[in-house]
């Protein structure tokens, strides 16, 4: 019964806005089809779900509440903490998220882990425990996507590769909405990072041309942290030189603007990376 909390969400929202079973017979979805999705006994293609939910006027994140049984609020609530422990390099904080979350429910566990992960190296076993949860998305939510934005990059590269896949085929309804945007921004800058750092020139171009058709206007601190990666694939497979220019005009810029604990994150990312040729550069 994989599909049931897809299912169970979409007979609630359906219930609470009114429709029948037939109501979505006009976008070609059967009775039969809608009441099996709905009983957990198979899935809806993601563009007929799309199309019944807009039916419903139901946004995405209306449907990823459900889905996570209305607890989804206070998971973000968590994951918004993690993201300032970070920002503020609070690796404290980020540590007694972790001992607070790892020995609790599968969605507890994600928490601690989505924490960890930006301090310290996963065991195997909790990779395995991420791989096994995120191989059976079928929705991406907030939940699920602020766990890929902190440790989404940790898992192999098949996964990976079809988690870009499903995200970029249904792009149209994940790019709608800003917080969406923002949490696969961050996975994808670290997706690339990764590849660039293992050699696969190949994949961090695609990775880096498929992050590009993703923005909207407005996305301008989404747009600089994949022209940050893109500067580092720049460094290490075009001009050395002109890659290291990229990279400080940022940092200055960042530092201009007052962005000064954005700046430090993705300053982290330079010293590891980059041999400076002055101390007191930059």
């Amino acid at each position: 019964m994989v599909y049931f909390k897809y299912g169970k969400a979409f007979h609630d929202l359906r219930i609470q806005h009114g429709f029948s079973l037939s109501a979505f017979e006009e976008l070609g979805i059967a009775k039969s089809t809608l009441s099996n999705f709905e009983n957990g006994k198979s899935m809806l293609s993601f563009d007929r779900l799309d199309s019944a939910l807009q039916k419903m006027n139901v946004s995405p994140l209306d449907y990823s509440i459900m889905i996570n049984n209305g607890e989804q609020e206070s998971y973000i609530s968590i994951f918004d903490e993690i993201e300032h422990a970070y920002y503020q390099r609070e690796i404290k904080r980020l540590k007694e998220i972790y001992q607070e979350n790892q020995m609790g429910t599968n969605e507890q566990k994600l928490v601690a882990y989505s924490a960890k992960g930006l301090y310290q190296h996963l065991l195997p076993e909790e990779i395995d425990e991420i791989e096994d949860y995120l191989k059976g998305i079928q929705f991406w939510g907030l939940f699920e996507l602020s766990i890929l934005a902190n440790i989404g990059d940790k898992v192999n590269e098949n996964l990976i590769d079809n988690i870009l896949e499903d995200l970029f085929y249904n792009k149209s309804y994940y790019e709608n909405d800003l917080y969406y945007r923002v949490l696969i921004y961050r996975f994808l800058y670290k997706v690339i990072l990764n590849c660039i750092d293992s050699g696969r020139k190949e994949k961090a171009q695609e990775v880096l041309d498929i992050s590009k058709q993703f923005f909207m206007p407005g996305d301008v601190m989404s747009r600089v942290i994949i022209n940050y990666a893109e500067s580092f694939f720049v460094y290490y497979y075009v001009d050395k030189q002109k890659g290291k220019r990229q990279l400080q005009d940022t940092l200055k810029f960042l530092k201009k603007i007052g962005a000064e604990d954005f700046r430090k994150t993705l300053k982290m990312q330079y010293d590891k990376r980059i041999i400076r040729e002055k101390p007191n550069e930059r």
